[in-house]
């Protein structure tokens, strides 16, 4: 007879059966899930080691790379631009570090460098009585801001491109509507800057003191036009410390580009960079032979560098 006892005895031995599966599954599936995962961040960690090596060996090249430029740089542009004489055109506010950057550049490819003009605040006529002033400069009747800094524009361009000679840049300097940097060593009287042969560097950015619609881009344009295929607009894509926001790379060349100007004008986006200066030297040297293009790596360039740079 099967006594309850019996009973109690099979049930425990069924439940303590059922335990012991349970358990010994349990520590198979943990393990096998332990192992892939170990399998796996055994592959990540490999993986990062292979990507710190391959990074450590670009950092090495990179900084080689960066040796050679800084070594090899005035050589590449040597007597590119022998005896040319370049008039470089800037308005105040924008980062002067790549503007000096390539002023140097410019004496390395043996360019006459006769001075750099910059226009400053004034040149904003927001107060009337330097729109009254300029006006009375220029010989016109004073009227808005805008209307007497078209005029501006149309003389100095007349007077840049030869077809008067009234000392404008002078009187501008004098009446601190422009500053007049001469080259190191050499003086210059900005009366008489430009020739038949300039060719003219017109620099601007997103920290112009005046507004690149206002100024910049309507010399550049009219500059163009009358001075075909001898002008290049340039502009730094950030600051040299990295520091400018996105929006103000290209808003000076950008419409240039995609303006009435384009086929009459070279461009550089990129003068904080070498290739940049690079490019440049070898864009001023183009317009010589009336070829223009627009270079760097912003909106509407065509190719980093010239095909004729080498």
């Amino acid at each position: 007879m099967i006594s309850f006892r019996f009973h109690l005895v099979s049930l425990t031995a069924v439940f303590l059966a059922l335990g012991i599966g349970i358990a010994v599954g349990a520590s198979v599936v943990d393990r096998a899930t332990v192992d892939l995962l170990e399998d796996r961040l055994a592959g990540v960690e490999n993986r990062l080691d292979a990507t710190d090596t391959e990074n450590a060996e670009l950092r090495r090249q990179l900084a080689e790379w960066a040796t050679f430029t800084e070594q090899a740089r005035d050589q590449a542009v040597a007597g590119r631009l022998d005896g040319v004489p370049v008039l470089v055109i800037g308005v105040q506010g924008i980062d002067r570090g790549p503007v000096e950057a390539f002023r140097q550049t410019l004496n390395a490819a043996d360019a006459d460098l006769v001075g750099t003009v910059w226009f400053t605040s004034k040149m904003r006529l927001d107060k009337d009585e330097d729109a009254v002033a300029l006006a009375d400069l220029l010989g016109v009747a004073p009227r808005s801001g805008d209307v007497v800094r078209r005029n501006l524009v149309d003389l100095l361009v007349s007077e840049l491109t030869g077809q008067t000679a009234t000392g404008l840049v002078a009187r501008l300097r004098d009446a601190a509507f422009v500053e007049f940097e001469a080259p190191a060593g050499a003086p210059v009287d900005p009366a008489a800057l430009a020739t038949g042969s300039t060719r003219f560097v017109v620099v601007s950015g997103g920290r112009a003191e005046v507004p690149n619609e206002q100024l910049a881009v309507p010399l550049a344009t009219q500059l163009a036009e009358g001075a075909r295929a001898r002008v290049l607009a340039v502009e730094a894509g950030e600051d040299v410390s990295g520091a400018a926001p996105p929006e103000h790379a290209g808003v000076f060349v950008g419409p240039l580009r995609s303006g009435p100007a384009a086929p009459l004008l070279s461009s550089v986006d990129n003068l904080e960079d070498w290739r940049g200066r690079f490019s440049a030297v070898f864009a001023l040297r183009d317009l010589g032979s009336a070829k223009v293009g627009h270079y760097g790596s912003g909106p509407g360039a065509v190719r980093l560098v010239p095909e004729t740079a080498g």
